[in-house]
C-alpha cells in the first residue's frame, strides 16, 4: 500500500539556499548588464522601442498566454499518468503564479512556487514533490526532442554549423538516460509513475502536440518582436534566435539577457536594439503571466468559497 504522505526523500520540500542564491544573483547580474547595455546604447535602444506598436505588444502577450496555458495542461497530463491529476482551478492558479515567478527569476524557483501552493491548496490530495518535479523533467525531455527536430531543420535551411543540433541532442540523451535510470532504481516509488506518460501512446501524442504548439508559438513571437523593432528577420532567423535563446536560458542570467544575447549572436546589428528585444519579450511575458494570474486566481477563490459554503450549510431539523 502506497503511503502518499511519507514518501522517502519527499517528506518536506525545501529550497536549496545555495541554488536559490545562484539563481537570484545570476538574474540580478544579467538584468544589471542589460540595463548597462541599454544605457550605453540609449539612442539605439530608444529608436527600436519607438518602432513598437500596441498591436505588436498585444500579439506578443496573447501568444505567450496561450503557450502558458498549454504548458499547464501538458504538465497536468504527466500527473494524470500517475493518477495524481490536479483539479483545474488549482492547476491554473498555481501555474500562473509559477510562470510569473519564472519570468522574473530564471531556472527552477517557479517550480517550487507551484509546489508550495499546491501543497497548501490540496493538502494530502496534492501530488508528491517528486511527482511534480518529475512532471517538469518529462516536459523538458519532450521539448528537447521537438527542439532537436527544429534545430536540424534550421541547420539545413540556414548558414549554421552542422554540429549545432548536437547540443540539444546531447542534453536530451543525458536527460533520457537519467529518467530511465531513475525509473529502474526507484521502481517502487509513486513518483516514478509520472514516466508512464512516455509509454502511453495516446497521452504521449497529446503531450507532444501541446508542447509543439508551445514551442512553435515562441519563434512566432520572436518574428513579431524582431520585425516590430526594425529587424528584417526571416522565419529561419527568428527560429534560430529562439533556439539560441533556449540554450542561453539554461544559464541563470534571466530571460531578458538570454533573448538579447541570442538576438545579437544570430542577427547582429545594433546592441541597443538587441537589448530592446530582450526587454520587449520579457515585458510581454510578464503581461501574459499577470493576465493568466488575474483570471485564474478569482476562479480558484470563488470555487474555494463555494466549497466552504457547501460544507457549512446547517442541517435543518437536526438536534
Amino acid at each position: 500500500m502506497e503511503d502518499h504522505a511519507t514518501e522517502p526523500a519527499e517528506a518536506e520540500p525545501h529550497l536549496e539556499r545555495r541554488r536559490v542564491l545562484v539563481a537570484l544573483g545570476g538574474a540580478f547580474v544579467g538584468a544589471a548588464a542589460l540595463v548597462a547595455v541599454a544605457v550605453v546604447n540609449g539612442d539605439d535602444f530608444e529608436r527600436a522601442l519607438d518602432l513598437l506598436t500596441t498591436e505588436a505588444v498585444l500579439a506578443l502577450a496573447a501568444l505567450h498566454l496561450i503557450a502558458l496555458v498549454f504548458r499547464a495542461f501538458a504538465w497536468n497530463l504527466c500527473l494524470r499518468a500517475a493518477e495524481r491529476e490536479v483539479p483545474p482551478a488549482e492547476l491554473h492558479a498555481s501555474s500562473s503564479a509559477r510562470f510569473l515567478a519564472d519570468t522574473v527569476v530564471p531556472t527552477y524557483i517557479g517550480a517550487w512556487v507551484r509546489i508550495g501552493l499546491l501543497r497548501r491548496m490540496l493538502g494530502d490530495r496534492s501530488p508528491t514533490v517528486g511527482q511534480m518535479l518529475l512532471a517538469d523533467v518529462v516536459l523538458l525531455l519532450v521539448e528537447a526532442g521537438i527542439t532537436i527536430v527544429l534545430a536540424v531543420g534550421v541547420t539545413f535551411t540556414a548558414d549554421i554549423d552542422w554540429w549545432w543540433p548536437l547540443i540539444p541532442a546531447g542534453l536530451a540523451a543525458l536527460g533520457l538516460w537519467g529518467a530511465l535510470a531513475a525509473r529502474k532504481r526507484f521502481a517502487d516509488r509513486p513518483f516514478v509513475r509520472v514516466l508512464d506518460v512516455l509509454s502511453q501512446s495516446r497521452r504521449l501524442w497529446i503531450l507532444t502536440s501541446l508542447l509543439v504548439v508551445v514551442l512553435i508559438l515562441q519563434p512566432i513571437r520572436f518574428a513579431i518582436a524582431l520585425n516590430a523593432l526594425g529587424y528584417d528577420a526571416s522565419a529561419v532567423e527568428s527560429m534560430g534566435a529562439f533556439l539560441v535563446t533556449s540554450i542561453y536560458g539554461a544559464l541563470p542570467i534571466g530571460p531578458s539577457p538570454a533573448s538579447a544575447g541570442a538576438t545579437q549572436s544570430v542577427l547582429g546589428g545594433d546592441v541597443g536594439a538587441a537589448a530592446a528585444m530582450g526587454v520587449v519579450l520579457a515585458g510581454t511575458a510578464v503581461i501574459a503571466a499577470l493576465a493568466y494570474l488575474s483570471v485564474a486566481w478569482p476562479g480558484y477563490l470563488a470555487r474555494r468559497r463555494r466549497s466552504a459554503e457547501s460544507r457549512e450549510v446547517p442541517s435543518e431539523g437536526g438536534a
